[in-house]
């Protein structure tokens, strides 16, 4: 039997913060060389290829729209709750006890899923929103899989050859040692003229 082509890394995720009433959602799966981000808007589907040798960054960024979410869904509850218990209605107990278990599900998913975070990838042309990692636990688990796939696709530097690296950078690149071919060839005489170039 044939080994699937593509595995899911994450679950279908609104583009929006309000996902309830937009939707375009998008999804990441892995692909043997590549990741593959597919995004979803009503009848039409995008599809975007990211191969681990062009992958230069994967950026997280924490965000407070978790605590956001906690606290409305928490006042929902609290606000539900009370009209249930001073309503002195059984059908009004009812529906609005009903509407505060459900605002308490909604708080109980956010608190489990943890702090969010927008993400990030970035290659050497674009860089390309992940909505679909919007968790950091999901995020750092998702990470976790490619580092591997991309470290093998881009090789990888021993943490020793770092610094000798930098040096031989910072060597190459100072102002001492910039050859004639690496200065600029065209002077500005007038700011609002265009540049001549120079012999």
């Amino acid at each position: 039997m044939r080994e699937k082509e593509y595995r899911r890394l994450t679950r279908s995720k609104s583009r929006s913060i309000f996902g309830i009433v937009s939707t375009a959602r998008s999804s990441l799966w892995l692909g043997q060389d590549h990741l593959l981000g597919i995004d979803t808007s009503g009848y039409t589907e995008t599809y975007k290829r990211f191969y681990f040798r062009d992958i230069q960054a994967v950026i997280l960024r924490k965000t407070e729209w978790w605590k956001a979410w906690g606290v409305a869904f928490g006042a929902g509850t609290a606000l539900f709750a009370l009209i249930a218990l001073l309503g002195g209605d059984a059908i009004v107990a009812w529906i609005f006890g009903s509407l505060a278990g459900l605002f308490l599900f909604g708080l109980i998913l956010d608190l489990a899923a943890g702090p969010s975070c927008a993400c990030c990838l970035r290659t050497a042309v674009q860089t390309e929103e992940l909505p679909s990692m919007n968790r950091v636990r999901r995020a750092r688990k998702t990470l976790a899989r490619l580092r591997p796939l991309i470290a093998q696709a881009q090789g990888e530097l021993a943490p020793e050859e770092i610094p000798a690296r930098m040096q031989a950078w910072l060597a190459a690149n100072s102002p001492g040692n910039l050859t004639p071919s690496a200065t600029p060839r065209f002077v500005v005489d007038d700011p609002n003229a265009p540049p001549r170039i120079v012999g």
